[in-house]
């Protein structure tokens, strides 16, 4: 699977979701490289665990921000969240039942990477777009 690299086009415009989305990325280079290196089943699953635990964290995050900034596109960007969140959920059952297999690796590459690349830089710089046109900025404090 080809490493994703963070570049200005997925840039939100907001540093406290831009430094998530590198958090995300990072982690899911990670993921996807203990695949390919065969590091074992337990390595992982801690990696897909906090993936999952960072994902959550950051989801809850940005609706947080959407929904206090009236942001119009709020429940369909859940929508899009919630099915992120059971494809992970898919994967580590998948991992449980048959193991670190070629076919889990094809799905995070097909699946994970795609889609987040994707719902970064379509989806969510709509956002920071919103953000930017009604003169709002999220402090970095979350």
């Amino acid at each position: 699977m080809k490493e994703i690299t963070w570049t200005s086009e997925l840039s939100v415009g907001t540093e406290l979701i831009d430094e998530q989305h590198k958090m995300l990325i990072k982690h899911l280079n990670d993921l996807s490289q203990s695949l390919e290196s065969g590091q074992g089943q337990a390595k992982i699953a801690t990696t897909l665990n906090f993936l999952i635990d960072y994902t959550n964290f950051h989801f809850t995050a940005e609706e947080k921000h959407m929904a206090v900034n009236d942001y119009p596109e709020l429940e369909n960007h859940k929508k899009m969240h919630e099915e992120f969140k059971a494809t992970l959920t898919n994967m580590e059952e998948d991992l449980e039942e048959e193991g670190a297999t070629l076919l889990l690796a094809d799905s995070i590459d097909t699946l994970l990477v795609k889609w987040l690349f994707e719902h970064i830089r379509k989806i969510d710089v709509a956002f920071g777009k919103f953000l930017k046109e009604k003169g709002i900025e999220i402090p970095q404090e979350n």
